[in-house]
């Protein structure tokens, strides 16, 4: 049966081609009436390997067979290794499986040709603007477009009588800092500039025209420079730069084509390869462009309410990471979390999903990789779930879901982005940003999840050390035989109470229980037996008190229970069951002696008040103590101790 949901693998770094890429799926899932999953990691070559790893992990959330076609940027996912598991893995179950660009056995794959592009672009230069001396600056050397992007210039330039020198040809890593680099050398030479700097990407296209004009160059006056994948910056540059387009949106609708061909059992093409196209900009001189004019004045006319919009969105971040680092405990996560996303959301898109597998909050001290080695649960805590402007009481949901409180409704489509939640390549989470969101349509969405994660790592640090701090407390407070509060439990926890009962006008019961014949206990058995009737009496105390009463081990066999609200009756039954659970000891035969104990007790009496102090009432409580042992010994006819 259908799902009516496409699942697509890819990478947040390379979000102009996915946007592209997104325009043509959209297009042809919504004639079809299909739902879009975007799996998105920010992995990278650069970065840590286990930083990396829990972004690629996000992949393992999607169960192939609960879609019913997923499309892999493979080329894209900077892991090929990642490309051709999840290739396999969705094969393997039968599913409908794409990669885009990358040729794997026996998957269909859509790729863009860099021939017409590139072809067209160098004959541009050569013919149009009389280029004569280009360099070309490629990506990595090993890199396949990095290859045929050079060997299509070579032959073009080739064709022409020309030659493109071995020390014209240069790598910049793809990125921005090398390039610079190069251009700064170029020019520090001192020799004569080349015509042209035939750029392998935009990137590197515009860090060397930046670099260029702040040395006081003019472009494309005294050099000409070209990109490719023609990219929004590029367009919105001045001069706007001319590159080559990868056609993504007839990529992402070929994919569709190959994947709705298999659903309905048609006859399916393995390889498709979409041509790219020279697009001509400024940068080269082609100076009748009006369209870059209009895309640069509303990128003018836009500039201040992005920056409102920016300011509003950091204050945003702010706000969650105090009300994150405030929270005192996980429990009060989903309320904290709740309220803001209620009222802070215009940034999200059109529903915002936050998912935790709670354990990893609940049980601080646990170890990450304790936890880890089970993966993504099955069910999984609903922190938040936000859709059109309301919070939805869902509280759990599960792997097959992901969305809580997912329905495909008919005519109606979506696209949901899952980004992972992880701490290096530990995954405790997800989020999910619907249709169009501001922070993606902006490029904000990596620094908007690495501080959504530093102030979830912060609060589970924060957890741990409350969780120490109370096991710290409990050391200090407990008396390690019994379990009961000791002396310093008392000063902390029963004088307070004692206050707390004056202030409210309750009756509070002050009881002294003490076990008799303890010196004969331990001169016959020893002092194990003997700390056998001091553990014993504690259990009988233990098994008596109720919630908010407390029990001290107040000497060596001296026992105090603080006990609020009771009454004289209550008190008289708490007496009565102490000493029965020591007789039902004794008739147990486990031990060669009879444990018994004395308890005197007094009930305070706030209301018609004798203003005494704790101190004066456990004088008293140890008084009538005293007088009830006194009997006991004197009908046994034995001395106190």
């Amino acid at each position: 049966s259908m799902k009516r949901k496409l699942a697509i693998y890819a990478n947040g770094w390379n979000d102009d081609a996915l946007e592209q890429a997104l325009v043509g799926i959209r297009r042809y899932a919504k004639k079809e009436d299909f739902d879009i999953f975007v799996f998105l990691s920010f992995a990278s070559y650069s970065e840590h390997v286990s930083l990396s790893q829990g972004e690629l992990n996000v992949y393992k959330l999607c169960n192939p067979e609960d879609y019913d076609g997923i499309i892999v940027c493979s080329t894209m996912l900077n892991s090929n290794d990642t490309a051709v598991e999840l290739c396999k893995a969705a094969k393997k179950k039968k599913v409908p499986v794409v990669s885009i660009g990358m040729q794997i056995e026996g998957i269909p794959t859509v790729s863009v040709s860099n021939e017409e592009g590139m072809r067209e672009l160098a004959v541009h230069l050569v013919e149009e603007h009389g280029v004569k001396r280009a360099v070309f600056i490629g990506g990595t050397p090993d890199h396949v477009d990095s290859i045929a992007r050079l060997r299509i210039l070579r032959e073009v330039m080739e064709e022409h009588g020309l030659r493109l020198e071995e020390k014209d040809v240069l790598y910049g890593d793809w990125g921005n800092e090398k390039p610079k680099l190069l251009v700064n050398q170029m020019i520090n030479r001192g020799e004569e500039l080349p015509d042209a700097i035939v750029c392998a990407n935009d990137v590197m296209a515009l860090a060397a025209a930046t670099e260029f004009l702040e040395e006081g160059y003019s472009l494309p006056e005294d050099i000409i420079i070209t990109g490719y994948d023609h990219i929004g910056f590029g367009q919105y540059f001045l001069p706007a730069l001319s590159s080559v387009s990868q056609n993504f949106e007839e990529v992402g609708q070929r994919c569709c084509e190959i994947i709705f061909d298999q659903i309905h059992g048609r006859e399916i093409t393995e390889h498709v390869i979409v041509p790219s196209k020279f697009v001509p900009g400024e940068s080269c001189g082609c100076t009748h462009l009006e369209e870059y004019q209009k895309i640069r004045d509303q990128y003018c006319q836009q500039s201040y309410q992005r920056h409102l919009d920016n300011s509003l969105l950091e204050q945003n971040e702010r706000v969650l990471r105090q009300r994150i680092s405030d929270i005192p405990s996980y429990a009060s996560l989903k309320i904290g979390l709740r309220n803001h996303y209620e009222k802070n959301h215009q940034f999200e898109g059109s529903g915002f999903y936050m998912v935790l597998n709670s354990e990893y909050f609940e049980d601080p001290m646990m170890n990450e990789a304790e936890l880890w080695r089970k993966g993504f649960r099955d069910r999984m805590e609903v922190v938040v779930a936000l859709r059109n402007e309301e919070i939805l009481p869902v509280d759990w949901v599960t792997r097959k879901e992901l969305i809580p409180g997912y329905e495909k409704k008919q005519g109606e489509q979506h696209v949901y982005y899952m980004c992972p939640l992880h701490f290096f390549q530990y995954n405790y989470g997800y989020v999910v940003l619907v249709d169009d969101p501001y922070i993606m349509q902006v490029k904000m969405l990596y620094p908007y999840m690495e501080k959504l994660q530093q102030s979830l790592k912060f609060l589970r640090i924060n957890l741990r050390l409350d969780a120490l701090n109370q096991n710290l407390t409990n050391i200090y407070d407990k008396d390690p035989m019994t379990g009961l509060f000791n002396r310093f439990g008392y000063e902390n926890k029963a004088i307070p109470l004692y206050q707390e009962s004056l202030v409210r006008k309750n009756s509070m019961m002050v009881m002294f229980v003490d076990i008799n014949y303890m010196k004969r206990i331990n001169d016959q058995f020893g002092h194990l037996h003997g700390d056998n009737a001091i553990k014993t009496v504690a259990e009988s105390i233990k098994a008596n008190v109720k919630g908010n009463w407390i029990a001290v081990r107040f000497g060596g066999d001296e026992f105090l229970i603080i006990a609020p609200g009771c009454n004289e009756e209550e008190a008289l039954r708490t007496k009565q069951a102490i000493l029965a659970f020591l007789e039902e000891r004794n008739n147990d035969g486990s031990q060669p002696y009879r444990i018994s104990a004395s308890c005197g007790y007094v009930v305070t009496d706030p209301v018609n008040g004798r203003e005494l102090g704790l101190q004066d009432y456990i004088k008293e409580a140890d008084q009538l103590m005293y007088e009830i042992k006194q009997e006991v010994h004197a009908r046994d006819g034995m001395p106190r101790k």
